[in-house]
């Protein structure tokens, strides 16, 4: 499914109704999208994506929260001015370490104190680092630079009892959901219901096709089975042709003869008679057919 990320990280680039959920929001991005800056001109920030509406959304959230007009293109966003510090330190980016100040590794906690804070910051970091694929499996992942992120990601995970594990690749921290049913949860969670649902018909549409070729299969099998079975009962019928007198037996002989691809059920309507005696006598050729002398079939 071609462009599931695009389409999930668009429809959930909104601004949430909350003060509150907006610095949670903000602060994901700034963590996973954002790099800083040391210079003369002080402490600045970027925020770089390759989906437009991330950058697009992390400027109104600045905008809305510190009233800053933020340079922007499609793909980045730069954060410059007074501003910035006291920003960086309200998302929990930045924190005092004794007489200094560093960056702070995780996820602070005053960012994600509500539940509704813990949704809009996991909407921030799927925007910021996360993607879907949809192939032959469902597989959602996150990446982070921190282990001690990726663990935190997982603990809100947690908290809305969603599973998710972590594994390093080169030097990133890769959090990462499996299967349909915990990837639709996390969509849900953070508002991507029109993913969600583009996921389940896709799952409902793979079920419905596995069925479909599990009955052809089946009925293939069942196909090759009639054969076998009638090319079985034609033989016994040539060795018996000659000796067979009941009208009866003939009957379904010939018929038989006719109709070599046919199912029981197929012989009862032709003859107008049930399946069972459709079996019953050519069960009845069958033994004729074993009980004659080898010699007589030897002759024939």
């Amino acid at each position: 499914m071609k462009g599931i990320t695009r389409q999930a990280k668009t429809e959930i680039a909104f601004m949430p109704k909350d003060d509150c959920c907006c610095t949670a929001m903000l602060s994901a991005l700034v963590h996973t999208a954002g790099a800083l800056s040391f210079g003369r001109e002080g402490i600045g920030a970027e925020i770089i994506s390759e989906t437009p509406c991330v950058v697009s959304v992390a400027a109104l959230l600045t905008k809305r929260l510190y009233g800053a007009e933020c340079e922007f293109s499609h793909n980045q966003l730069s954060l410059k001015g007074g501003y910035v510090l006291e920003m960086l330190f309200d998302l929990g980016i930045l924190t005092y370490e004794g007489e200094g100040v560093g960056a702070y590794p995780g996820i602070s906690g005053f960012v994600v104190a509500e539940d509704c804070c813990l949704r809009s910051y996991l909407r921030g970091v799927f925007l910021g680092c996360g993607s879907l694929s949809i192939g032959k499996k469902y597989h959602l992942e996150m990446s982070f630079s921190t282990l001690v992120m990726a663990q935190d990601v997982i603990a809100l995970l947690g908290s809305f009892d969603i599973t998710a594990k972590v594994l390093a690749r080169h030097e990133k921290h890769v959090v990462y959901i499996k299967g349909s049913e915990s990837i639709c949860d996390f969509l849900a969670l953070i508002g991507a219901s029109k993913a969600v649902l583009a996921i389940s018909e896709l799952v409902a549409n793979r079920i419905a096709s596995s069925q479909a070729n599990r009955c052809t299969n089946c009925d293939l099998a069942n196909a090759d089975k009639t054969v076998a079975t009638s090319m079985k009962q034609i033989e016994c019928i040539k060795k018996v042709a000659d000796y067979v007198t009941d009208p009866k037996l003939t009957t379904v002989m010939n018929v038989r003869l006719n109709m070599p691809e046919s199912s029981y059920e197929e012989l009862a309507s032709e003859l107008g008679v049930s399946k069972s005696t459709i079996k019953y006598r050519l069960k009845k050729l069958e033994k004729m057919a074993n009980d004659m002398p080898k010699s007589t079939t030897e002759d024939k």
